[in-house]
């Protein structure tokens, strides 16, 4: 099996895998995150139907943006990563051919993680360079001033193509009790130095 891997993978799936994540990214938190709200089945097998998984992740979204420090559990997320690109890879396999198929997939998931752990980690964790203070200004903007703007966490691609894209205009007024951890100094209750120039708390 290990032998097989070189010649079942193909960078160009496995690239073109990584940016549908981003255009599924975009589509989820447009038009499921902050579409029409639904319901959550009760039954715990029509919750891993797609309309199902579209009912959680419009749910789960509206609790993370009641409270940023709240995400869905990892369980939820993985019986959702592993329904998606089943789906992904079977239609696609059967379509242009396993080894595609199956690139393409690794690719979606590679980029699906990559989404939560960044997700993640613009909530809990200090930026450490251009992008990722990039990331967070562009994603505290749409939790804090425009949550119909600013869809994309990972690229701003897609808000640039659908004209959703409100440009980083500092300092981002965030309120009190929703800021991140690492943007405040605990000994004075302010922003944090490093961060003054780009948020201030109201």
């Amino acid at each position: 099996m290990l032998r097989a891997m070189p010649r079942m993978t193909s960078p160009l799936a496995f690239a073109a895998g990584a940016l549908g994540w981003t255009a599924a990214e975009y589509a989820l938190h447009r038009f499921v995150g902050h579409g029409p709200r639904r319901r959550r089945p009760a039954r715990w097998y029509q919750r891993i139907t797609p309309s199902g998984l579209l009912a959680e992740f419009n749910e789960e979204h509206l609790a993370h943006h009641a409270d940023p420090t709240y995400f869905a559990p990892t369980s939820r997320k993985a019986v959702a990563a592993v329904v998606s690109t089943t789906l992904v890879s079977a239609a696609l396999s059967a379509l242009v051919g396993p080894r595609r198929g199956c690139s393409f997939a690794v690719g979606f998931g590679a980029m699906y993680v990559t989404y939560e752990v960044l997700h993640r980690v613009i909530h809990t964790h200090p930026p450490t360079g251009p992008y990722s203070r990039w990331a967070r200004q562009h994603h505290l903007l749409h939790h804090f001033r425009a949550p119909r703007l600013n869809h994309g966490v990972t690229t701003p691609l897609w808000d640039h193509v659908f004209d959703t894209m409100a440009p980083v205009s500092a300092p981002l007024r965030v309120p009190s009790k929703l800021c991140p951890v690492w943007m405040i100094d605990p000994a004075t209750g302010a922003v944090r130095a490093p961060y003054g120039d780009d948020y201030t708390v109201v």
